[in-house]
């Protein structure tokens, strides 16, 4: 039997890329999926493709740069499964270009994804996954160790 078995798994950023393989292995071990994202259309995509496959996936439009959404996502995932064993910080961005053609509004803009999301779903999430003796995993990228 799987360590996952039952666990409930929000995925932040879980509709495409990286996020929904993670989504995707979790399920695939036996875990409860939540995935999360800003585009609901996209949302409801990846959580339909978990289910076909025979996951249990549940699909939440959030946008994690709004305290808002974030604590609906969280009282959506209690509400429906009533624990959380495990967040997946994955949403992210990154902006190529030079420092002097990035204008700080860009800047703000991925501090408040790939930063301050990450601290606001934390938070959010935090006392429940200490009820739970859960887990955090922060998915980070090269972009944070080098300047392009």
């Amino acid at each position: 039997m799987s360590n996952w078995k039952n666990k409930i798994v929000v995925v932040t950023g879980g509709s495409r890329g990286f996020g929904q393989v993670i989504a995707r292995q979790f399920a695939t071990a036996g875990a409860k999926v939540v995935v999360a994202g800003r585009n609901a259309a996209t949302v409801e995509t990846a959580a339909a493709q978990l289910r076909a496959t025979g996951g249990d996936a549940f699909g939440i439009q959030a946008d994690i740069t709004q305290q808002p959404d974030v604590d609906r996502l969280i009282s959506e995932t209690l509400s429906r499964y009533g624990k959380m064993d495990v967040l997946v910080n994955n949403a992210g961005r990154s902006v190529r270009g030079s420092v002097l053609d990035t204008t700080p509004e860009q800047f703000r803009e991925l501090m408040e994804l790939n930063f301050l999301g990450l601290v606001r779903c934390t938070r959010a999430a935090a006392p429940h996954l200490l009820a739970t003796r859960g887990h955090i995993v922060n998915i980070g990228s090269l972009a944070g160790k080098s300047a392009a």
